[in-house]
């Protein structure tokens, strides 16, 4: 309907729509550019990400009016969902109609805050005004936009957070620097067409570095919880066992595992199990600091590496974890019991005080930790064996 609407406010100009074609092949060219590496993205996470696409989208905007801006959305994604479609899993339909329909929103929105502010073209004649439409042009895009996909992301994933609904910072400053690539587009486009091949490479270049930072979190963490997988947990505790031990600060090892997870796996199935080690892995990161290093050991077990922590600090994170999953209420999905299922976890605890004349390695941490994660089974489930490295018996 808004697309109908500006058409009939204000159709748009054949002269406007040869350079707005230009930067629609433009935005095609640069997303064939990178696709290898969006495949190779694509296959390994399916992490939110921020593509180039509204650099062409919002240029568009501003050049030939919504009604372009909105085809240029169309064609753009269209490419993206065949590319996704022959190469990798593909898009689901309905994500690519709703990424398709939020892109037009905010280019029609955008440009009547443009149209509402301006008399006339903000771009053949560059001002300080000029200057303050185009940025209320971005800001409008980039709020209608992460509106639109925040209350998807809440409806559909039941987030509550914050950040869980508009994205971390970084992903928003990437998405607002796309959008100021876009106004600078619009602006050379309107001056000096030409100009505009000189921010191809630039494009380029942030979308593959954005690419590659994802390529490199979907290679270091577990696909099922989002925790360090355990090659990469191994080597950052291996690092801070040693930086600890030049700075003569205790460390401590935390094994935990998840009691009974067989029973839960067998009487509920293997997809709420997933639900219940996803559940386990939020509270484990809610409960220990950002400098702490948590990760998927394997199975229904999970480790923790903590830095500048006695024995009495560890056990301390040990027994929050443990009263924190046993708070959980998981209840499984239609079809099973109604009620939530019981979670406990048992946690073994080895501490090395940073001391001693001889040196402890990461195996001998682990090895203490989970002999103890073994006793405390033995005594019960569902409680914390803690001690020194050398003292695991």
């Amino acid at each position: 309907m808004l697309v109908l609407w500006w058409l009939w406010i204000e159709p748009p100009v054949f002269a406007d729509l040869g350079r707005s074609v230009l930067i629609t092949v433009g935005g095609l060219f640069s997303a064939e550019l990178t696709w290898r590496l969006e495949r190779q993205r694509r296959q390994l996470t399916d992490t939110p990400h921020v593509n180039m696409s509204s650099v062409a989208i919002l240029a568009v905007t501003l050049v030939s009016g919504p009604v372009a801006g909105s085809m240029a959305a169309a064609v753009l994604y269209l490419h993206l969902w065949w590319r996704a479609s022959r190469w990798t899993s593909g898009i689901a339909p309905y994500r690519a109609v709703f990424n398709t329909s939020a892109m037009i929103i905010s280019a029609c929105v955008s440009y009547g805050v443009v149209r509402g502010v301006s008399s006339g073209n903000v771009l053949s004649a560059p001002s300080d005004v000029s200057a303050l439409v185009l940025l209320a042009a971005i800001a409008t895009f980039w709020l209608v936009n992460t509106l639109a996909v925040g209350a998807a992301i809440a409806t559909a994933e039941k987030q509550r957070s914050i950040a869980g609904i508009v994205g971390g910072w970084s992903a928003n400053a990437l998405e607002i620097v796309t959008l100021f690539l876009g106004a600078v587009t619009a602006v050379f486009v309107e001056l000096r067409p030409w100009l505009a091949l000189f921010l191809l490479p630039l494009v380029y270049v942030l979308h593959r570095s954005d690419s590659v930072k994802h390529l490199e979190i979907a290679a270091s963490t577990d696909r099922k919880t989002g925790l360090l997988n355990m090659e990469t947990w191994r080597c950052l505790a291996e690092a801070g066992l040693r930086k600890a031990r030049r700075h003569h600060v205790p460390t401590a090892v935390l094994m935990l595992d998840l009691d009974f997870f067989k029973r839960i796996n067998d009487t509920h199935g293997h997809l709420f199990g997933d639900d219940v080690l996803r559940a386990v892995a939020q509270v484990i990161t809610s409960e220990t600091r950002r400098t702490d290093l948590v990760g998927r050991f394997g199975g229904e077990e999970f480790v923790i590496f903590l830095s500048d922590v006695n024995l009495g600090g560890a056990t301390e994170v040990a027994e929050r974890i443990r009263c924190a999953v046993a708070a959980l209420e998981i209840v499984p999905s239609e079809g099973s019991s109604s009620s939530a299922v019981p979670v406990r976890v048992t946690v073994g605890v080895a501490c090395d005080n940073g001391y001693g004349g001889d040196e402890v390695d990461l195996s001998e941490l682990l090895l203490s930790a989970d002999n103890r994660l073994f006793f405390a089974k033995g005594q019960g489930r569902d409680r914390i064996n803690a001690g020194y490295t050398r003292q695991a018996r």
